[in-house]
């Protein structure tokens, strides 16, 4: 039997919402790139020291739009797995998938260019031991090869902290009011130890932002939606451009703004029936690849550039331009000729019923 028009109406309004949410991806994603080609790809690799526009190094903050939308939609989607310790296993089994397998063929990638290319990176850091460290995301003092995989730890941290609320929702609660004392209590001195400085950094919180939306949006009322949306994106860009003109703020005040800001925004678009151009939601399906790739890419492009001295010829917008395109166009190709098949070859499968 065909679904009502009752449940159509609802499940294109739940689709639209995901469409807007995933367009949000794709602007986090492209501002990080952003930011690592004006403060680090244009003045180490071509421009020796000059930067393109000092605005553009609040892009780093498109990662606190994304732990915030992570929280949000693992919290959405999973809101019915709570409390139901069966489901524990398949949880951990999809958020695996998600973050290794790509993870893993970018990092063994990079990795072969070093062993290639020597003299890149310190032999210590393609040691065994490290290179395990790196492959399993494991905090470590040093940055992982793949520099951008940082931010994948504490993606793990936060599934590992949500499958205890699947498993029992008490125990859920108790470890999260245990883990938000250990982070306020890191505040004045963060600690040096990598285990705890990830255990317990400002970061984690914006988790805990979007899964407070995703359990509140439904009650936010329609007229306050464009508001809050306009009010949480004009708040999001004065944070990040008085910090690059005005004033650093501390971490964890910076990650309280930043994440107060994101929270309006996901609330607004998760509330409105609103949805968004396919590019779009193609690209911001694309993200993690684009997040993974384009820092690697744009290296690899731009020093053997500068051995052609055209920095010397052309300006830096236009090199910049040619290497934030370049990259999000390389995520884009890996997402669809690599991601998307890999994910499906190894997405779990319903048994079927009779």
């Amino acid at each position: 039997m065909p679904p009502s028009r009752e449940v159509q109406w609802h499940r294109q309004r739940h689709s639209q919402r995901l469409e807007a949410l995933q367009a949000c991806r794709m602007i986090a994603a492209v501002a990080v790139v952003l930011f690592h080609a004006n403060n680090f790809v244009l003045p180490m690799r071509l421009y020796e020291g000059e930067t393109l526009w000092r605005g553009f190094g609040m892009g780093y903050a498109g990662v606190e739009f994304f732990f915030v939308l992570s929280g949000f939609i693992i919290a959405h989607i999973h809101a019915a797995d709570i409390g139901r310790p069966e489901r524990a296993g398949r949880f951990l089994q999809k958020r695996f998938l998600r973050i290794y397998p790509p993870y893993w063929i970018v990092l063994s990638a990079l990795v072969l260019i070093y062993v290639a290319l020597e003299g890149i990176v310190s032999p210590s850091r393609l040691a065994p031991a490290a290179l395990l460290r790196d492959y399993l995301l494991i905090p470590a003092p040093q940055r992982p090869l793949l520099s951008v995989a940082w931010t994948l730890k504490h993606e793990i941290l936060f599934y590992l902290l949500f499958v205890l609320f699947i498993l029992r929702r008490e125990i859920g609660f108790v470890v999260c009011a245990l883990w938000l004392a250990g982070t306020l209590s890191q505040i004045p001195a963060a600690s040096e130890t990598p285990l705890f400085a990830t255990l317990f950094s400002p970061y984690n919180i914006l988790f805990g932002m979007g899964v407070a939306v995703a359990r509140l949006h439904r009650h936010l009322p329609e007229s306050l939606v464009w508001p809050l949306l306009t009010a949480g994106g004009a708040g999001f860009l004065l944070v990040g451009l008085s910090e690059q003109f005005l004033v650093a703020w501390p971490l964890p005040l910076r990650c309280l703004a930043y994440g107060l800001a994101a929270a309006a925004v996901i609330a607004a678009l998760a509330r409105a029936q609103t949805g968004a151009p396919g590019w779009c939601v193609f690209l911001g399906d694309a993200s993690y690849a684009i997040y993974l790739i384009h820092l690697p890419v744009m290296n690899m492009v731009a020093v053997p550039l500068a051995r052609t001295g055209l920095q010397d010829v052309l300006p830096p917008a236009v090199l910049f331009v040619f290497l934030v395109g370049l990259s999000i166009l390389a995520g884009a190709l890996f997402h669809r000729g690599v991601e998307r098949g890999l994910l499906a070859a190894l997405r779990p499968r319903r048994r079927a019923t009779l």
